[in-house]
């Protein structure tokens, strides 16, 4: 596709997106309502959660209309005509969820689009709910250790909107934090407001990875596509780049150390928690998992079980299976960025955070720069623009990786072996 052409296509699909009527976000559609949790435990989390969705399903069938027209009328097999199809497809697939909301075609949709528990990746036997289970057996502890870790400072949410507030000065973003009594997660970012959850209090590593999380990729992400003059369509690349998003999200709390272990169990009990949703649990089934096996308090697993529940029908049949591709995405970013940081492709890496998309479409990403249809992104995380510190991360792992272990596992068994059979003195 020669630039012109492109540069057309370009505007005509910013065009059909920026017509649509609906805005709003679909996690804000399918979430429940705080009054939906206060029923839940005024009658003492014994009942099922009770949810209404009410849907324009005129409008969205419209729109969906509308988008396919454009989307047909995209000619062409090369990576760009494919990267607006899929673009256009991924607003339909949106409003697919929305108009299924409440049954059990909506976990069937949702699994189409977002993958779950038994999607493999990379062509290979392995599921995402096969990682899960090696993440989950490699964090469990073993033996008894005197060295016991003190507790980690908490912060309420008051010293969260503060905490962030200050790391996003340093870097000018518009980017605003509020206190948000309606927010149904602890906190949650769109492209110019970070929302808190009053009432909830964060760890330190909490508060750290909340930033590089939230501001540092989903916020930044959304205001480099918004910033882009032929681009703006990156601005938001509906449910198709979430994988890619909470990769690159997840990753960016292990580089800097962020990912503790609280956290990345629970990324990986959450695909367990898919798992058993896409078996038939019912949204109590999951709730009591978590408080009675898992050891939560009642509004965290409250807030964990209406993650795999939202959107779908709370007696269990149609999941929201959006969970179980956050370290699916982490393994797909982090194998990309081995390749081409080991390559010296600092360009292309930079593509990664010009907006939101999905992995598959970095070719057309990169075809569209050398056009000159594709800004730099202005906002860049702390892992990307320290390019000389990434570099050797990537060069140290790639070989840590090909080393077989099981030599060096042999060689201790005798520690090993006294250190589980250690017992506190009496």
């Amino acid at each position: 596709m020669k630039p012109a052409a492109a540069r057309k296509e370009l505007d005509r699909v910013s065009e059909a997106l920026g017509a649509l009527e609906s805005k709003s976000k679909l996690l804000d559609e399918v979430a429940w309502g705080r009054e939906v949790e206060e029923r839940f435990f005024a009658r003492k989390a014994r009942e099922l959660p009770r949810v209404a969705y009410e849907v324009d399903r005129a409008a969205l069938e419209g729109e969906n209309a509308k988008l396919l027209v454009v989307q047909r009328s995209i000619a062409g097999d090369g990576a760009i005509p494919t990267f607006l199809r899929g673009v256009l497809q991924s607003n339909v697939d949106r409003n697919r969820l929305l108009l299924a909301t409440g049954t059990v075609d909506f976990g069937r949709i949702s699994i189409e689009v977002y993958g779950g528990a038994s999607t493999a990746f990379f062509g290979l036997p392995l599921t995402n709910h096969d990682l899960a289970k090696h993440l989950l057996e490699r964090l469990a502890l073993h033996g008894w250790d005197e060295a016991n870790a003190t507790e980690d400072p908490t912060l309420d949410a008051p010293a969260l909107v503060t905490f962030l507030e200050e790391r996003i000065a340093k870097r000018k973003a518009p980017v605003k934090v509020v206190l948000d009594p309606q927010c149904t997660s602890k906190a949650i970012a769109g492209m110019k407001r970070v929302r808190v959850r009053p009432d909830a209090t964060f760890t330190t590593w909490e508060a750290e990875g909340l930033y590089r999380h939230e501001v540092e990729t989903h916020a930044y992400t959304a205001l480099n596509g918004a910033a882009q003059e032929h681009a703006a369509l990156l601005r938001s690349g509906g449910p198709r780049s979430t994988p890619t998003q909470e990769g690159l999200a997840v990753f960016a709390e292990l580089y800097h150390r962020a990912l503790a272990m609280p956290r990345l169990r629970r990324l990986a009990l959450r695909v367990k928690l898919v798992a058993m949703a896409e078996d038939g649990a019912s949204f109590l089934d999951v709730y009591r998992v978590l408080v009675n096996d898992e050891g939560l308090a009642p509004r965290e697993a409250y807030l964990d079980a209406a993650r795999i529940f939202r959107g779908g029908p709370p007696e269990g049949g149609g999941p929201f299976t959006k969970d179980a591709c956050y370290l699916a995405g982490l393994v797909h970013v982090h194998a990309f960025l081995a390749a081409f940081v080991r390559a010296g492709f600092r360009d292309e890496c930079e593509m990664i955070v010009c907006g939101r998309f999905a992995l598959d479409d970095i070719g057309a990403l990169v075809e569209l720069r050398t056009m000159g249809l594709l800004a730099r992104p202005k906002f860049r995380p702390r892992w990307l623009r320290e390019w000389s510190t990434l570099l050797p991360y990537f060069a140290v792992s790639s070989f840590l990786g090909g080393v077989d272990l099981a030599p060096v596992t042999a060689r201790y068994a005798g520690v090993i072996a006294h250190a589980n059979a250690a017992r506190a003195p009496t």
